[in-house]
């Protein structure tokens, strides 16, 4: 079964020590490519070189919002690593109001300034969104939509809303991200989206080494986990797993325009 990994943090600590078992471990579960995503300057930066050592892994740069209090220190350094080959999208990148690590003006400020780069650059974001869906929507409708051109504006990560956001975000072109949490049960709202939301918008993703499936609830999650998010979408559509695999592969490549 072709699967894509569209969002992984393969470089952060909890993989130092078994990182060429995790990754061969994916190889074998049937993953064509992993997307491995930047956090700040430093991430983004070790983003590209394990993407560099491997021809299926890809990287995105940018400025989580938990580090938006730093962002003018970190954009010039951000810009100039957004250039590199295997940089396929600028993220994770968005509003955080939930745990309110960075004063939401700076990241308001953080996330302009990157969208401006992804126009520039002409590659997709890749949405960071927690309890500011109402905001994000806002800044998106204003300031990076209309100038688009037609292109694929990216993804919203990790989505967990309901029905109605997530129409919001099809209306605006934006594919889908779902990850383990569809196998935690007692998320009927979420579940309710991935009935809504068409098989040819949704990617999926682990966001590794966090949120593993619910049967490893408070383990570590790693990209061969992405067969569970497969697995619960095929059941929760009723289609074959192969299908949803299929589909979400071919949506990964349109998004990131990659050949995996």
């Amino acid at each position: 079964m072709e699967i894509i990994d569209t969002h992984a943090h393969l470089n952060f600590p909890q993989f130092h020590s078994d990182l060429e078992e995790v990754i061969g471990r994916s190889w074998n579960a049937g993953l064509t490519a992993v997307i491995n995503v930047g956090t700040d300057l430093t991430t983004s930066q070790e983003s590209i070189n394990l993407a560099s050592r491997y021809t299926n892994i890809y990287a995105t740069v940018g400025l989580h919002p938990h580090y938006a209090d730093d962002w003018e220190n970190q954009l010039d350094g951000l810009k100039q690593i957004a250039r590199q080959p295997k940089v396929v999208a600028i993220g994770e990148i968005g509003l955080d109001y939930f745990r309110n690590l960075a004063a939401h003006g700076n990241q308001i400020a953080a996330f302009t300034a990157q969208l401006k780069l992804a126009l520039q650059l002409e590659k997709p974001i890749i949405l960071h969104c927690r309890d500011a869906y109402t905001e994000i929507l806002t800044l998106l409708e204003t300031e990076y939509i209309p100038h688009l051109k037609g292109r694929i504006p990216g993804i919203i990560h990790s989505f967990a809303a309901g029905p109605a956001y997530a129409q919001r975000f099809l209306k605006l072109g934006f594919y889908i991200g779902l990850n383990n949490m569809v196998t935690y049960s007692a998320d009927t709202s979420l579940q309710e989206s991935v009935k809504l939301i068409p098989l040819d918008r949704i990617v999926l993703e682990t966001d590794c080494p966090y949120l593993p499936p619910v049967h490893l609830k408070g383990g570590k999650s790693e990209p061969m986990h992405v067969v569970d998010v497969a697995r619960k979408i095929a059941e929760i559509k009723e289609v074959d797993i192969e299908v949803v695999g299929s589909a979400t592969s071919h949506n990964a490549k349109e998004v990131f325009s990659i050949n995996a």
